[in-house]
C-alpha cells in the first residue's frame, strides 16, 4: 500500500518563525492534538510519519513558490512571462521576496517541527513502542531532517539548527556556519541510513536506505566543497556506491522497455509514463517518488491540495496558438493545460544534444518538437503538423498549405517550444484544464547516484572511473560515450541537464557547486543581466531577522 494516505496535519506544536513577522510563534491548541495526548501509541506515530511524507511532498505544491521554483532563473528556463518575476531580474530578489519566506516557513513549520515532535517522544519509554517500531519512526524523522536541512544549507548557507520541540516563544535563535549545518545533516542521515529498512521490506512510497545514502552521497560532496577537504569525495563514493552496487537493495539502470510496450516509446520515456513510476511498476530505478496517483491505492492528495503541478508549470500556452485561419487550434484535451512559465532556453531546447542528436532523451518520445492542429471545428489543418518558417522580421510565423506565410506570428516564450514529455501525464480529477497530472513525481532516481558518483570520482581527479559512471547512462540513451579527458564541471551539468530536466532542483545543484552566477550569466540571457555572485545565496528572510530581537540574525552578503 502506497505512503500517502489519510493525513493528520493537526499536530500540535508552535510554528518556527511565523512568516507574518506580528507573531513569531503560532500556538496551536492542545485540547485536541498534542504530543501528550496523540503521540502516544504506534497508530499516532505512524499518523505523524505519514504526515511527514505529505509535508515533503506539499514542496511541490507550495502555492507560486514550490518545487518548480528551483529551475526559474538559472541555465535551464526562464521565466515565461514579460515581467520582471521567476527571477528574470534578479535584483527583486530580496529578503521580502515570497519564495524566499515560504521555503524557511515549509522547512521550519511543516518539516522540521514535526520531525522533532517525533524525536522528542519516540524513545520515551512510558510509551508502548515495540524497538523496531521505535527504530523505524526515529529512522524516518532522522532522515526527513536530514533532507530538510540540506535544503536549507544549500540555498541560504548557514541556518539556526533546532533540534528540539519549542514549548514556548524563542527570539534568541542564532545562526550556524554552512559547515555546520552539513555535518548536522551528515549525522542526521548517516544514523537514519543505519536504520531504515532495505527496500521491498515495507511499503512503496516509502523512505529506504537507498534514500539515505543518495542524499549522503550529495552532502559528502556539499562538505568537500566546503571545506576544500578531498576525504569527503570518498565518503561521497562509498555513500553512492551502496546503491550502485544493491549493498542497500535491488536498484538498477533500466536498459530494456517495459511496462505497456503497447505505447509508443523508448525506455527512457517508459520511466516516466503514467502508472510506471514506482518499482510497484517494474522501474527499478526509482529511489522515492512522491505519490499523487489516485487510481492507484494509496494516492491522491489531501488537505485540498491539487495534484503534480509538472505539466502546467512545464507546458507552453499551446492553448492560445491559432491557426493560419484565425482559429484557435490547440485544445487542451488530453494533453492538459500549461501556462509556460518555465520555458526552456536554447541550452535545454539546442545546446546540450548537439553533442549527439540522436541520444535517446532527445527522442520525440521525450522532447515534443512538432505540434499538430487538434481542433476538428478546422477542417483545413486538423491533424495536420504545423509548420513554422521566420519572416522578414525575424519573427517565427505559421505556414499556411500553400506554402505562403501566414501573419500568425509565434510567441517562443510563452506558447511554442519544446516541451519536455516527462511532464505529461493523466489528468488530475479528469480535469484537463486545471494543468495538474495524477502521475507521481519522481524525486530520486538511480541515474543521479550515478552522477553523483561521478562528480566525486572528477573531484577525486579519477577521470576514468567519472567518464565510467556517466558512459552509463550515455550507453542506456544510445549516445555516444565520452573519454576521461571530457570530463569537466560543465560536461557534469550538461549531463544532469539531459538525464535530469524536470526533476533536479537546478537551482540547488549550481548552488551546492557554486557556480550559478556563472552559469546564468552564461546561458540565461534574461536573468544574466541581473544575477550578482552573492545571488548563489538566498537571502534570510526578513520577516524571521526582525522577529528574532533576542540575538542577531546576521543577513547573507550582498542583501539589505
Amino acid at each position: 500500500m502506497k505512503a500517502i494516505t489519510t493525513i493528520i496535519t493537526s499536530l500540535a506544536a508552535v510554528a518556527l518563525f511565523n512568516g507574518c513577522g506580528s507573531k513569531f510563534l503560532d500556538e496551536i491548541p492542545l485540547d485536541r492534538f498534542s504530543p501528550e495526548n496523540f503521540l502516544v501509541d504506534e497508530a499516532g506515530f505512524e499518523a505523524a510519519t505519514v504526515a511527514l511524507y505529505q509535508a515533503a511532498r506539499d514542496e511541490h505544491m507550495n502555492g507560486g513558490a514550490n518545487f518548480d521554483y528551483m529551475n526559474l532563473g538559472t541555465d535551464l528556463v526562464e521565466w515565461g512571462r514579460y515581467d520582471s518575476r521567476g527571477f528574470k531580474d534578479y535584483h527583486l530578489l530580496t529578503s521580502q521576496e515570497d519564495a524566499v519566506s515560504k521555503y524557511w516557513e515549509w522547512a521550519y513549520q511543516d518539516m522540521i517541527r514535526q520531525c522533532n515532535l517525533i524525536l522528542d517522544k519516540v524513545n520515551d519509554p512510558a510509551i508502548e513502542l515495540d524497538v523496531d517500531a521505535r527504530h523505524r519512526f526515529e529512522a524516518q524523522a532522522k532522515f526527513f531532517r536530514g533532507y530538510t536541512y540540506n535544503i536549507l544549507a544549500t540555498l541560504y548557507g548557514g541556518v539556526p539548527i533546532v533540534t528540539e520541540v519549542i514549548a514556548e516563544p524563542k527570539f534568541d535563535f542564532q545562526r550556524a556556519t554552512k559547515e555546520e549545518v552539513l555535518q548536522f545533516v551528515r549525522q542526521d542521515l548517516e544514523e537514519a541510513g543505519a536504520q531504515l529498512p532495505v527496500v521491498g521490506s515495507v511499503s512503496d512510497g516509502r523512505i529506504y536506505k537507498a534514500a539515505a545514502y543518495h542524499v549522503l552521497s550529495e552532502v559528502y560532496l556539499s562538505l568537500g566543497l566546503e571545506t576544500n577537504d578531498a576525504s569527503y569525495y570518498d565518503l561521497a563514493i562509498d555513500a553512492a556506491s551502496k546503491v550502485i552496487n544493491k549493498e542497500v537493495g535491488d536498484y538498477r539502470i533500466m536498459t530494456e522497455r517495459f511496462g505497456d510496450l503497447s505505447r509508443p516509446g523508448d525506455v527512457f520515456s517508459d520511466l516516466f509514463q503514467t502508472d510506471q513510476r514506482s518499482r510497484e511498476s517494474g522501474n527499478m530505478e526509482v529511489i522515492w517518488s512522491w505519490q499523487f496517483e489516485s487510481f492507484t491505492l494509496g494516492g491522491g492528495t489531501s488537505g485540498g491540495n491539487s495534484g503534480n503541478n509538472s505539466p502546467r508549470l512545464w507546458f507552453p500556452q499551446w492553448e492560445k496558438i491559432r491557426s493560419p485561419n484565425g482559429a484557435l487550434n490547440l485544445t487542451t484535451d488530453s494533453m492538459l493545460r500549461g501556462i509556460g512559465v518555465n520555458s526552456p532556453l536554447n541550452y535545454v531546447k539546442y545546446d546540450i544534444w548537439r553533442i549527439d542528436p540522436n541520444d535517446m532523451r532527445n527522442s520525440p518520445y521525450n522532447i515534443r518538437r512538432v505540434y499538430y492542429y487538434n481542433n476538428p471545428d478546422d477542417p483545413e489543418y486538423f491533424g495536420k503538423p504545423m509548420e513554422t518558417a521566420i519572416n522578414t522580421k525575424g519573427e517565427k510565423v505559421l505556414v499556411r498549405n500553400d506554402g505562403t506565410l501566414s501573419d500568425v506570428v509565434l510567441d517562443t516564450l510563452m506558447q511554442y517550444y519544446p516541451w519536455i514529455r516527462k511532464a505529461d501525464g493523466k489528468a488530475f480529477d479528469d480535469n484537463v484544464v486545471g494543468g495538474q497530472s495524477e502521475n507521481d513525481f519522481i524525486k530520486m532516481r538511480l541515474a543521479e547516484t550515478y552522477l553523483f558518483r561521478a562528480e566525486a570520482y572528477f573531484r577525486k581527479g579519477n577521470l576514468p572511473d567519472a567518464a565510467a559512471d556517466i558512459n552509463v547512462l550515455r550507453n542506456r540513451a544510445h549516445a555516444l560515450p565520452i573519454g576521461p579527458q571530457d570530463v569537466t564541471v560543465d560536461f557534469i551539468l550538461d549531463e544532469r541537464a539531459r538525464e535530469l530536466i524536470v526533476e533536479e532542483p537546478r537551482r540547488r545543484t549550481l548552488s551546492r557547486m557554486g557556480v550559478l552566477y556563472e552559469r546564468v550569466k552564461k546561458y540565461n540571457p534574461s536573468s544574466g543581466t541581473s544575477v550578482q555572485p552573492h545571488n548563489e545565496l538566498w537571502p534570510i528572510p526578513q520577516s524571521v531577522i526582525d522577529a528574532n530581537t533576542g540575538a542577531e540574525m546576521t543577513q547573507n552578503p550582498g542583501y539589505n
